[in-house]
C-alpha cells in the first residue's frame, strides 16, 4: 500500500473548503447569500479571523463576492476570473530567465494547438471574420504601435474559433504577459512583414481546413518571434 503526504491545513482553508463543498452540492446556490459570519462562527466552532479568511478565500477563487455591509454572495465562476488569479504569479515567474523561455515555450504549443483546433472547426462566418483580421493587419504595415494591435487582434480571432471560453481566455492572458516580448520582437526590422507573411499563411491553412498545415505555420510563426525577441534583447543590451 503506498501513502501520500498529508497536507496539514490552516482552520480558514477548512472552512472556506466546507463552504465551496456545501456550494458544489447545491446547498448554496448561485445568487443565494451565506450565513452571517457569527452563524459560520457558531457552526464551525472558529472565530470571525478564521471565517472572513476563508471567505476572502473563496473571494479570490471566484466563488462568493463580497461587497461591504452584504452578506457574501454565491457567484458563478469565470474563466477570465480564473485566469485573473494566476496572472500575478504569472508575471513573477517571467523575471526569471527560465520562467520566461518557459511561458515562450508554452505560448508556442498552445497557439500551434489553437491554429490546428481552428483550421478543424471553422466556419465560414468565422473564416471570413479571420480575413477582416488579417486584412486590417495588412493595412497596419507601415506602423509599429497599429501593427501590434491588430497583430494581436489576428491571434485572438483565431483562439476565438469554435467558441471555446478558455482558449480565447488563456490567449488574452498569454498576451498580457508577454507584451513586452512582442514589443522587442516587432522592432527587428524584418519582424513586420515577415509576421504578414506568417499570417496569411495560418490564413490560408485555416481557410483551406488543413490542421497540420495550420499547426506548422503558427509554429513557424512563434519560433520566429521567440528569434525576433532574442535579437531585440542582445540589440538593447549592446546600446546601453
Amino acid at each position: 500500500m503506498s501513502f501520500t503526504t498529508v497536507r496539514r491545513r490552516k482552520i480558514h482553508e477548512d472552512v472556506a473548503l466546507q463552504i465551496e463543498e456545501a456550494i458544489i452540492q447545491g446547498i448554496y446556490a448561485e445568487g443565494d447569500q451565506l450565513p452571517p459570519e457569527r452563524e459560520l462562527m457558531e457552526r464551525f466552532g472558529v472565530g470571525r479571523p478564521a471565517v472572513r479568511e476563508a471567505l476572502l478565500m473563496l473571494e479570490r477563487s471566484g466563488v462568493v463576492q463580497l461587497s461591504a455591509g452584504e452578506r457574501a454572495r454565491v457567484v458563478h465562476p469565470t474563466i477570465d476570473g480564473l485566469v485573473d488569479q494566476i496572472s500575478a504569479s504569472a508575471r513573477h515567474f517571467l523575471a526569471t530567465k527560465a520562467g520566461e523561455r518557459s511561458l515562450q515555450e508554452a505560448r508556442r504549443v498552445f497557439e500551434s494547438a489553437i491554429a490546428r483546433q481552428a483550421a478543424e472547426v471553422a466556419t465560414e462566418a468565422e473564416i471570413a471574420r479571420l480575413a477582416e483580421a488579417l486584412d486590417a493587419n495588412r493595412q497596419s504595415l507601415s506602423s509599429l504601435s497599429d501593427f501590434e494591435v491588430t497583430d494581436v487582434a489576428f491571434h485572438l480571432a483565431i483562439a476565438e474559433i469554435g467558441g471555446n471560453q478558455v482558449f480565447s481566455a488563456m490567449h488574452r492572458a498569454i498576451v498580457g504577459w508577454l507584451a513586452l516580448q512582442r514589443r522587442i520582437s516587432l522592432k527587428i526590422p524584418e519582424a513586420l512583414p515577415s509576421a504578414f507573411a506568417h499570417h496569411e499563411a495560418i490564413y490560408e491553412a485555416i481557410a483551406a481546413h488543413e490542421p497540420e498545415r495550420a499547426w506548422r505555420a503558427m509554429n513557424a510563426h512563434i519560433r520566429d518571434v521567440e528569434r525576433w525577441y532574442e535579437e531585440g534583447r542582445e540589440s538593447e543590451s549592446h546600446s546601453r
